[in-house]
């Protein structure tokens, strides 16, 4: 069909992240593993970093970072998280964003995101795990896109 429900051009360019996340019992177990082709190619320097937060939410306590990977595109993190889930959680989004740290301005611009309903990942039989790519802002807080493997 013409009408593919996401344009591979949309997502192309921002990059892709690997991720695992494994639930135990209430608890979201994330793992952040490493970033790649972030800001596609006309960028030249990029230094990131990875934040997560169960969205929407006020409470900045609830929001995690890794640390920011220098000078690269292709950054390793490998950091794990823990985000423990409350009732009134299951009906939000786990939010996953990747942001470019300027230099100059000590501004962050977002890189892109993706997002995880909580409800599914607490019905998971099995860890989540793998590269999915970054998408643009609206469509992240609603959405993740796996990476197809090629076979």
């Amino acid at each position: 069909g013409s009408r593919r429900r996401i344009s591979r051009a949309r997502v192309k360019g921002k990059g892709q992240l690997k991720l695992s996340i494994e639930v135990r019992g209430r608890t979201l177990m994330l793992h952040v593993m490493e970033a790649k082709g972030l800001m596609g190619t006309e960028c030249s320097a990029c230094d990131s970093y990875v934040k997560m937060s169960i969205v929407p939410d006020a409470d900045w306590k609830c929001r995690q970072k890794t640390k920011t990977v220098p000078d690269s595109k292709n950054p390793v993190f490998h950091e794990h998280f823990v985000f423990p889930v409350q009732e009134e959680d299951e009906q939000k989004r786990l939010l996953v964003t990747v942001w470019n740290r300027e230099r100059n301005s000590r501004q962050s611009e977002l890189i892109g995101c993706m997002s995880f309903g909580v409800k599914s990942l607490l019905s998971l039989d099995k860890e989540i795990s793998g590269w999915y790519y970054l998408l643009g802002e609206e469509l992240g807080r609603t959405k993740h896109l796996k990476v197809a493997m090629r076979r």
